[in-house]
């Protein structure tokens, strides 16, 4: 059953890991570990329970990048938008 959600674990590492190399653009866009894990658990909190778990784990996967995209979006300057939605879709790809 684990291995089931290691797709799910190794989207949120990847995910976290993109938001440090924010710190490239701008020094200003510093992210603590706690603060994700903060919403990295609210999205998964926010998933509605499925019996499957492989639709489970696509929807837990979905939420969890909306959340954070919701998130680091409204803290980011309007000319650096782009530059994270672009590197968000690399990483993912």
């Amino acid at each position: 059953m684990r291995e089931v959600y290691r797709r799910v674990a190794a989207e949120g590492a990847t995910l976290y890991f993109l938001l440090i190399t924010l710190n490239i653009v701008n020094h200003m866009y510093q992210y603590s570990l706690e603060s994700f894990q903060t919403f990295f658990f609210k999205a998964i909190e926010n998933t509605d329970p499925n019996d499957s778990e492989e639709l489970r784990v696509i929807d837990l996967r979905f939420t969890i990048r909306m959340t954070v995209y919701r998130w680091v979006q409204r803290g980011l300057k309007v000319a650096h938008k782009p530059i994270f939605l672009t590197m968000l879709t690399f990483r993912l790809l």
